[in-house]
């Protein structure tokens, strides 16, 4: 079990797979974690012009809007925010793109759990 010893933080996460969020929310929920989530990139976006999260979470692969191209807006946006993809696309050049973009990490779906989510966010988190 993971002691988180602060405010709880607030996780922005973007994934047009509804099954999937459903399914690892709650492997991650805790008192220590506020998580928004969102279908598009667009829809985050405008809610990030409100808020400021203390992690975002995308996929790649999305409609409207792809995750490469919302890492870059993100990026003009705020050059300092945690960016983790947690996405199937998993050969190299994926992941060579998420980070020219701007990610700071990539997790692949396959295999994934709750733990390996935590895991993957705490050095961002101050952990």
């Amino acid at each position: 079990m993971v002691t988180w010893q602060r405010k709880p933080y607030n996780i922005l996460w973007v994934d047009d797979d509804p099954f999937f969020l459903h399914w690892i929310i709650p492997q991650i929920t805790t008192t220590c974690f506020i998580i928004q989530t969102f279908e598009d990139a667009p829809t985050a976006l405008a809610h990030l012009k409100r808020v400021h999260p203390d992690i975002v979470l995308t996929n790649l692969v999305m409609p409207h809007m792809s995750g490469l191209e919302m890492i870059a807006a993100i990026r003009c946006q705020d050059p300092h925010i945690p960016i983790v993809v947690v996405s199937n696309r998993f050969q190299d050049e994926e992941r060579q793109a998420a980070f020219k973009a701007g990610a700071n990490s990539f997790l692949s779906k396959a295999g994934i759990n709750g733990e390996a989510i935590m895991t993957g966010i705490r050095p961002y988190l101050g952990q």
